[in-house]
């Protein structure tokens, strides 16, 4: 019996452990599965775009327009800028803005990857900009044009400040949405 009682009190009296601090963390975010739907309005081509966003063309006074596709649920929008060409030296001028406008992201990006769009019997051509880092504003962005008349720049906001570890699986997700839309990009004859 005192055997019995000596072994429980070694056993029972173990300091307790200290509480260790859990490691940082993100919320779940579950998000839809990708569906899509055309979209043809005033502007010259048409796209397919998730269902799950609304669109909206907002004219300007320099007679190019703005374009938004928003994602309310995700607290994103891609925004676009549908612009004329007047000739080849604007179009070139046009391109070169483009990369201007990446290159500010230098600062903040750890890595851009560039991929070339390319289909001569649609008439589009184009490039994409993956831009990676924890701070940057704009992790997506692309243009397209048919080269005589029309250039379509769009670029992927958040309405939050930058933090692109934690919105990872949502960037991901509007990225494919995004690729999608140029894939089913077509300009209007």
């Amino acid at each position: 019996m005192l055997s019995f009682l000596a072994c429980a009190m070694l056993t029972s009296c173990r300091p307790k452990a200290l509480p260790e601090p859990k490691p940082m963390g993100y919320f779940r975010i579950d998000l839809p599965e990708h569906q899509y739907q055309l979209i043809d309005t005033t502007l010259p081509f048409t796209f397919e775009q998730s269902a799950i966003a609304n669109t909206t063309i907002e004219p300007q006074k320099d007679n190019s327009l703005w374009m938004n596709i928003i994602y309310p649920d995700l607290h994103a929008s891609l925004r676009f800028t549908c612009l004329n060409v007047k000739n080849a030296d604007s179009l070139r001028k046009l391109m070169i803005m483009e990369d201007k406008m990446v290159k500010f992201h230098y600062q903040k990006a750890d890595d851009v990857q560039y991929s070339i769009i390319q289909d001569p019997e649609a008439h589009i051509w184009g490039q994409t900009y993956e831009i990676y880092g924890k701070e940057v504003a704009t992790p997506f962005q692309f243009w397209l044009t048919d080269s005589t008349h029309h250039f379509v720049r769009a670029t992927l906001y958040f309405d939050s400040a930058p933090n692109n570890d934690s919105l990872q699986p949502v960037i991901q997700y509007l990225k494919e949405d995004a690729m999608h839309l140029i894939n089913t990009f077509a300009w209007k004859q």
